[in-house]
């Protein structure tokens, strides 16, 4: 994880594991990077910029609002 950045990491079944990492942006906005792990490292797949990043709990309540 870089500074700031939030990262989920899952495994699906039968793959290797995979990442979305926020990353925050200098202008203010985030980048929306995939990634999956290769067996040695962190492999990026896309990336995308993104304006706004919230985190929501199961029951759609949204957290650091």
């Amino acid at each position: 994880m870089t500074d700031g950045a939030i990262d989920i990491r899952h495994r699906p079944t039968g793959g290797p594991p995979r990442k979305v990492s926020f990353r925050p942006r200098s202008d203010g906005g985030w980048l929306r990077v995939t990634l999956e792990w290769n067996g040695c490292q962190w492999r990026e797949t896309g990336c995308e910029r993104v304006e706004d990043v919230a985190l929501e709990c199961a029951d759609g309540v949204a957290i650091g609002e």
